[in-house]
């Protein structure tokens, strides 16, 4: 059995993944797919659609809508993967099917298991954040399909002078761990995915600037998931629509093992997302 280190920074309530089930189905690719430092603008700063801009509509029956900014610089295959789900009319029907307030909505999963849809690996950039109202992936040991997330935390977070030691040690847990067991098996490979977790994210507190810890002071997020998971949208219109998701009442979550209590009790059903060019 895999064995649990209490993370200092994260635990698994505040962690992001698939829902139990089914994910995508055909074979993946690296788990990591590009360089974090590239150089983009990304969702720090002043985000607002500007011409050429490719933004969805996000339509939330009896919500109204959710309109987000796509980052395809920042994250083409993501991005391509969405447009390409949303296009296709897959999201429609779909739910949001877990709910955490001050932390994320999570949605698009399809709980039949029957959309053949590729793996690919995460994309990650220094200047695409989890600020409130960040449109991102959802994912497996690092392998992203169909399921997404919307950032819901308006709280305000404070890193001017936070301290790495937690995640150190948590990084050497988790690799004293893998050391007792053989490479090839499946409890090396989680424990050094683990690993390899906290080591992202320390790079990405490691690489937050004054312009993002402004913005995380100004309009909250969740910097803890930084650097694990890809960002490629970012809400700029709706927040309304985001915070009565994020209040409804929730229940006991089977798709997350039924421990957690995240399930909308009254079904919340996207009734479509349209891909629009700003002109």
């Amino acid at each position: 059995m895999i064995k649990k280190i209490l993370a200092g920074v994260l635990c698994a309530a505040t962690m992001i993944t698939l829902s139990v089930g089914c994910s995508g189905n055909s074979a993946s690719t690296d788990s990591t797919s590009v360089d974090p430092s590239a150089k983009i603008t990304g969702n720090i700063g002043d985000v607002k659609l500007e011409k050429g801009d490719k933004y969805a509509v996000m339509t939330i029956k009896d919500y109204g809508d959710i309109t987000i900014k796509l980052y395809p610089d920042a994250a083409p295959k993501g991005t391509q993967n969405f447009i390409d789900l949303a296009n296709s009319g897959y999201y429609n029907g779909k739910t949001f099917h877990r709910v955490v307030a001050d932390f994320m909505a999570q949605g698009g999963k399809d709980f039949t298991c029957k959309t053949d849809v590729e793996n690919f690996g995460i994309e990650t950039n220094y200047n695409m954040r989890h600020f409130y109202g960040a449109l991102c992936y959802a994912n497996a040991m690092g392998k992203n399909s169909t399921e997404f997330y919307i950032v819901n935390n308006k709280k305000s977070q404070d890193y001017d002078n936070f301290s790495t030691a937690r995640i150190d040690n948590n990084i050497q847990g988790y690799e004293d761990y893998a050391k007792q067991y053989e490479k090839d098996s499946q409890e090396y490979t989680y424990y050094m995915f683990q690993a390899n977790y906290y080591r992202n994210l320390k790079s990405f507190i490691a690489n937050m600037d004054d312009a993002t810890k402004a913005k995380y002071k100004e309009v909250g997020g969740t910097p803890s998931l930084d650097g694990n998971y890809t960002v490629f949208g970012q809400t700029v219109d709706g927040f309304d629509v985001l915070d009565k998701i994020s209040a409804v009442e929730v229940v006991a979550n089977d798709a997350m093992g039924g421990e957690e209590v995240s399930k909308p009790k009254t079904e919340i059903v996207i009734e479509k997302i349209e891909i629009k060019d700003y002109e």
